[in-house]
């Protein structure tokens, strides 16, 4: 594992923000639509709200839709939601509550070619990468 990979404040520079994207492999981790520059966002699985951090392991690649439905709401609940709405079938809810567990248990890290140093920021960072 790269050094400071653990501690790493993904949302500090596109090249993180890219590794996330890259992990999920052009899919929203919560309903599994295909997604494209202008439909993709990060968002904290466990929200900010609640003290989610900006870590690998609490960041998924999502479309916009997903992002602004799931608002506040822990993952594992609003994929619940979208079982019930059946937007996701028992077998893709079985498969992305185990990878919500992967996440947790750092399973899911992102590839990175050579971590990347930290660049300064300046004002808020986007989440659309």
């Amino acid at each position: 594992m790269a050094p400071g990979l653990e501690g790493a404040d993904f949302l500090q520079n596109r090249a993180l923000r890219q590794t996330i994207h890259a992990r999920e492999r052009g899919l929203c981790f919560y309903c599994l639509s295909r997604l494209n520059k202008r439909i993709r966002c990060l968002d904290h699985v466990v929200p900010r709200a609640q003290r989610g951090q900006n870590l690998y392991r609490n960041l998924v690649s999502a479309c916009v839709e997903c992002k602004s439905l799931k608002g506040e709401t822990p993952a594992a609940d609003f994929l619940r939601r979208l079982y019930r709405e059946r937007r996701l079938t028992a077998v893709e809810l079985t498969a992305r509550r185990r990878a919500l567990d992967a996440l947790a248990v750092v399973k899911l890290r992102p590839v990175l070619d050579s971590f990347a140093k930290p660049s300064p920021r300046r004002g808020r960072p986007c989440l659309r990468a």
